[in-house]
């Protein structure tokens, strides 16, 4: 970061809300697409898996 002098104002950052959009702009877009490429029994693979993510996440109590 560029040092200042006092009395002087620091520049605003510009963009950073940009560019967390954009990168999950990116992101849905290389997820989607990667779900396109699939093949019918990988699909069926990863649905499995999600489904297993998920049973298993419910019996993890967060608040201890």
């Amino acid at each position: 970061m560029k040092k200042i002098r006092k009395n002087e104002k620091q520049p605003k950052k510009k963009g950073r809300k940009n560019r967390k959009r954009r990168a999950w702009n990116k992101l849905e877009k290389a997820t989607a697409a990667y779900f396109a490429s699939l093949s019918g029994e990988a699909l069926e693979e990863e649905n499995r898996l999600g489904d297993a993510l998920g049973e298993a996440a419910s019996h993890v109590n967060f608040d201890e």
